[in-house]
């Protein structure tokens, strides 16, 4: 079908470039950030994790009000007497809005995988005289590397499944995704077999990509020593200074505009202060902390297992069918997955019952691979250094989880969580669905006053949505950085 397969290819092309774009410049960012300490620190890497999890529809808006028609850019440019004829819909917007939400987030995870590096090693290097080269060489491209993996696919998906961004972005029906196109069987043609088909497609080719992506490179076994804060010597390195400048301003060039576009429903947030408001917060708070409690109990569940059959059993298929898991999340059309719950819950439980079930559920699921990319790795490193010792002198249970587990996983413990949280907090999938009068979160709020064309009101609710996933973000920041 033509129409199948040029869906089929600009979704592949777009995923494709996106992600290369996102994991080149998080790891560089990353690599910044690592080497450099300077004030308002925390609040780069805040900010870094509030881009990541905003909303969808949030970005969207904030990405054309600087880069559309109308917004900063070409106004600045009509300013200054030239004709801007670019267009934001398209490629760009979705270039743009896709490296937006991703490389803050491969930065995040590059950047807790680099801050693992125990001080041994650092002090080795100082003790060999490595200069920047051989630091990137022997003890940054390890780490990067054996994160690459599962990132890529995990990014990749994102990209490939996309359907908020595309849809709102994409200039026109040549360029979807085939997530786009299944809801336009569903909404449009009511042709329910072939949005069945597309799911299936959808359902074959993410599988095919996360089983290559994850096979691809196998993350090595670290040595068992200890971590302990010390300073990079690369950090003096006069000729990175720039380098990581550039990063660093890249990243402000990114991620700043559109999150500051936002700052204008500030004037307007005494409008929405009222009881709609209140209630939807309430809900949208009490339904983020149950999805990030599940999605992180499931990613330390999966992990914990992984770890077991790779260390204890010594099968590592099994351990990658573990972590394989959370990438096939993201290869089922929510949409589909959504409609199924749904019918199978509306038949032993009250019409109303499936909305308060599905949305901690389907948005735990959601952040499930998130959180399982900050758990994960910490867990293995935490069996790799001490789980021969730990079984030599019987620790088990909460003993072990506390003395072994503990130390090296409450950081990535609390990215996971607050990432979860966020990510939770701004979704508009399954709330689409249910929400209502009775159902209401601060999302659909935000959609209901985008539908009746209050823009002063929906910028507002867009402002308070930013301000929570920014907030959550810098307290699992300062958490993560506190001392140990």
């Amino acid at each position: 079908m033509p129409y199948v397969a040029g869906v089929l290819g600009f979704a592949l092309a777009q995923a494709a470039i996106s992600t290369v774009l996102s994991l080149v410049l998080g790891a560089w960012v990353a690599l910044a950030l690592a080497r450099r300490r300077f004030p308002g620190r925390h609040w780069v890497i805040a900010v870094l994790g509030a881009a990541s999890v905003m909303p969808a529809i949030v970005v969207v808006f904030a990405v054309v009000a600087v880069y559309g028609q109308g917004g900063w850019v070409a106004q600045g440019l009509r300013a200054l007497g030239f004709d801007p004829r670019f267009r934001i819909f398209g490629w760009p917007g979705i270039l743009v809005a896709h490296v937006f939400f991703n490389a803050p987030f491969v930065a995040r995870v590059y950047l807790d995988a680099l801050a693992s590096v125990p001080a041994e090693h650092w002090r080795l290097a100082q003790t060999l005289g490595f200069r920047s080269r051989e630091i990137l060489r022997h003890l940054d491209w390890p780490v990067i590397k054996s994160e690459l993996a599962g990132l890529a696919s995990l990014v990749f998906l994102l990209c490939f499944t996309s359907f908020a961004i595309v849809l709102t972005l994409g200039g026109g029906s040549g360029r979807a995704t085939l997530e786009v196109a299944i809801f336009e069987a569903l909404r449009v043609d009511l042709d329910f077999g072939r949005a069945a088909w597309l799911g299936l497609v959808q359902i074959a080719i993410c599988s095919i990509v996360a089983v290559v992506l994850h096979r691809a490179v196998l993350r090595p076994p670290v040595s068992h020593t200890i971590r302990s804060p010390m300073k990079r010597p690369d950090g003096a390195d006069p000729r990175l200074w720039l380098v990581d400048g550039v990063a660093l301003f890249a990243a402000v060039v990114l991620v700043a505009p559109p999150m500051v576009s936002l700052a204008s429903g500030l004037v307007h947030l005494p409008a929405v202060l009222d009881g709609d408001f209140a209630s939807a917060l309430l809900t949208s708070l009490v339904i983020s902390a149950l999805s990030a409690a599940t999605a992180c109990s499931m990613a330390l569940a999966l992990a914990t297992a992984a770890r077991h059959e790779r260390l204890t059993r010594r099968r590592s298929r099994t351990a990658t069918i573990y972590g394989f898991i959370p990438a096939l999340v993201l290869a089922v059309p929510p949409f589909a997955l959504t409609a199924g719950l749904f019918l199978l819950i509306r038949r032993i439980a009250d019409p109303a019952v499936p909305g308060y079930v599905l949305l901690p559920l389907i948005n735990a699921l959601g952040a499930l691979p998130f959180a399982f990319r900050f758990i994960s790795a910490p867990v293995m490193v935490a069996g790799e250094r001490y789980g021969r010792l730990a079984d030599l002198i019987g620790l088990k249970g909460a003993t072990r989880l506390s003395i072994i587990d503990w130390p090296l996983l409450r950081r990535p413990l609390a990215a996971a969580l607050a990432m979860s949280a966020a990510l939770s907090f701004g979704d508009f999938g399954v709330i689409a669905l249910f929400g209502g009068h009775d159902l209401r979160t601060l999302p659909y709020l935000l959609y209901e006053r985008l539908g009746a064309y209050r823009l002063d009101e929906a910028s507002a609710i867009s402002l308070v949505l930013v301000v929570i996933a920014l907030s959550l973000a810098y307290a699992s920041t300062r958490w993560s950085d506190a001392p140990r």
